[in-house]
């Protein structure tokens, strides 16, 4: 799961970028993966949040280099607190799903498989 910025000791620890607008955008999250990373981002942005990735990951080494392969998720100071929420209910909600291949996740929460449905876009042959 990703590091919150709450886990941090210090606030001056966070970091944070300055917009042209003159807005400053906050880390709220870090991962180890930019697929994980996109997902946060898209996840913040449907709930209306605008979110940046920033990836110091070296695209020529084949493996995390620690800190140095980190992927940083910023959200405007505005939305911080909002977007801090919003991590922490998806943490749980996720910790208190059962681990089996017969669970999916959709935007209304976890859903099961039926093996005997038919695809939507599927046509009668």
């Amino acid at each position: 799961m990703p590091e919150s910025r709450n886990d941090l000791p210090n606030d001056e620890l966070v970091n944070t970028i300055p917009a042209e607008d003159g807005s400053t955008w906050v880390e709220i999250a870090s991962s180890g993966s930019a697929d994980e990373a996109r997902l946060l981002q898209g996840f913040l942005e449907a709930e209306g949040i605008a979110a940046q990735v920033e990836s110091l990951e070296p695209s020529f080494a084949p493996t995390n280099f620690g800190a140095l392969g980190d992927i940083r998720i910023y959200v405007s100071r505005e939305d911080e607190h909002r977007a801090q929420e919003l991590l922490k209910q998806r943490e749980v909600a996720y910790e208190k799903l059962d681990d089996d291949s017969e669970t999916v996740v959709t935007d209304e929460g976890p859903a099961t498989i039926d093996d005997d449905a038919r695809a939507e876009n599927d046509e009668d042959v």
